[in-house]
């Protein structure tokens, strides 16, 4: 946990940012462990900010700098202001390393262009910690993000995890740091200061940056918060609340981190043979241990992603139960109840990993072949969820040379499908389909640049869909392998 607090949480004075960033890296220890960092540069004033402010204090700390820049693509302005964070970090002395990710404009529906942007950038940090041997990733998160996050993860119905929101320094997602190859940090050392007092500290310097003009429409749920619900909030209340929320969220962040170590110690006092968790030695602990506890327990299993409020109630009000039970979570491995014991099925196959499908290409996924192709007009051969064989096509043109990946489901996954409106949960596809549990994971969903495309056996989505009899499209077919049949290369 961090020291005591002696500095601002939230600074709307540009005169006073130089001291009061010094002051935060002290406090938070932020660069602690670290001498290779990489600065994430959009291009926008945040991260132009931290470009400008950072450096002197890394030649402090003897840390060596390289500028990150992904070019999303989503906006004709993009190739411009890739341009001008490479002529930035030139004219700064440092090295600068870019892709191009290509990501396709559209308008935001079910899973967001933002978040499937925000998925391929992260992509691309954890492969430049790999290529360039980087400890750290820093970014322009500031305090007005802060505010902002904590808003939209309450409005979620998050917990005193989430509602701390952004931390100033936190470790990488599992994921990520194994595409590193590396365990390697996040730190944000703008974050208690204002994006006002950034961009007046830019203006006194002669400093300029790129407005991205999507920040602007609020057609995007966080805009709306921004340029809508906060002013008015803050209107009616008479009062700024955006430093309110900063130390709502700071002490969130200590009380979390307090309540992270008892619900370790309880697990502890629960561990049964093999790693299991005995839930009859939490029964006794507050409710919030009890959940921590069983949080921390599928974390340490590396199952992040089957930990949410859901299936913790779930495991917790099946260990009531003297009876044996199976319990599947998300993609999971199943789990396994008996007489209040929860442990983890061993002999249930691992999730089946993600795969690229390149056109011309054959895959083996689990016990399926998957092959793409490229042809003309549209084509579906569909038996419903979990029926193989299972054919559909994609329009060339909007696939665009993005990777094509096969994966499991994830929680949270949608499709927006032709012939409806708006979107469907995948859950919901596979409920609707009647599938057990234990099968949901061994179904392929394909992905392209963030979006649900197909599940084989359903409708594609509407965005993919082949425009015209002689249009070009990837054809995709799914069918089982024969036991004995070779594997595809």
């Amino acid at each position: 946990m961090t020291p005591p607090l002696s500095d601002s949480l939230y600074c709307d004075d540009a005169d006073a940012l130089e001291a009061a960033l010094s002051a935060n890296v002290a406090r938070c220890d932020l660069f602690r462990g670290i001498s290779r960092l990489g600065l994430a540069v959009s291009g926008g004033a945040d991260s132009v900010a931290l470009l400008h402010l950072l450096p002197p204090l890394c030649r402090v700390h003897g840390i060596a700098l390289a500028v990150l820049h992904a070019d999303h693509g989503l906006r004709a302005e993009s190739a411009q202001e890739a341009a001008f964070v490479k002529a930035l970090a030139e004219a700064n002395g440092l090295p600068c390393l870019t892709r191009a990710l290509n990501l396709p404009g559209r308008a935001p529906s079910g899973d967001s262009p933002e978040m499937a942007a925000r998925a391929e950038r992260h992509a691309f940090f954890a492969e430049c910690c790999r290529d360039a041997s980087l400890d750290a990733v820093a970014t322009g998160h500031q305090a007005d993000d802060l505010a902002e996050t904590l808003l939209l993860r309450l409005a979620r119905g998050a917990g005193s995890g989430g509602l701390s929101a952004l931390r100033p320094r936190a470790p990488a997602a599992p994921r990520l740091a194994a595409l590193a190859g590396r365990p390697y940090l996040l730190v944000r050392p703008l974050l208690p200061f204002s994006g006002r007092a950034l961009r007046a500290w830019l203006k006194q310097r002669g400093l300029s940056w790129c407005e991205d003009v999507s920040n602007r429409s609020c057609a995007i749920p966080r805009n709306r918060l921004r340029h809508v619900a906060l002013p008015q909030f803050e209107a009616a209340w008479q009062a700024p609340i955006r430093p309110a929320l900063c130390r709502s969220a700071d002490i969130l962040r200590e009380e979390d981190a307090f309540l992270d170590e008892l619900a370790a110690e309880r697990l502890r006092g629960a561990q049964a043979g093999d790693g299991a968790l005995d839930l009859r030695a939490l029964a006794a602990a507050p409710l919030a241990l009890q959940r921590r506890a069983v949080r921390l327990w599928l974390f340490d299993r590396g199952l992040p992603h089957a930990s949410g409020y859901e299936a913790v109630r779930r495991i917790l009000d099946a260990g009531r139960s003297p009876a044996t039970v199976r319990i599947q979570l998300s993609a999971a491995p199943p789990l396994t109840l008996a007489n209040g014991v929860l442990s983890l099925d061993a002999s249930a196959p691992l999730p089946l990993a993600e795969a690229e499908l390149e056109p011309g290409a054959r895959i083996a996924w689990g016990d399926l072949e998957i092959r793409a192709e490229l042809a003309r007009g549209p084509y579906a051969d569909s038996h419903g969820v979990g029926s193989y064989p299972a054919v559909c096509s994609l329009s060339e043109a909007r696939v665009a040379g993005r990777p094509l990946r096969v994966r499991a489901r994830q929680p949270g996954d949608r499709i927006a499908p032709t012939g409806m409106a708006g979107t469907k949960k995948l859950q919901d596809l596979f409920v609707d389909a009647k599938l057990p549990e234990d099968a949901r994971g061994t179904i392929p969903v394909l992905t392209c640049g963030g979006d649900v495309v197909w599940v084989p056996g359903y409708r594609i989505a509407r965005a993919y869909a082949v425009p015209g009899p002689e249009a070009p499209c990837v054809r995709i077919t799914v069918r089982r392998r024969p036991a004995d049949a070779p594997r595809p290369g």
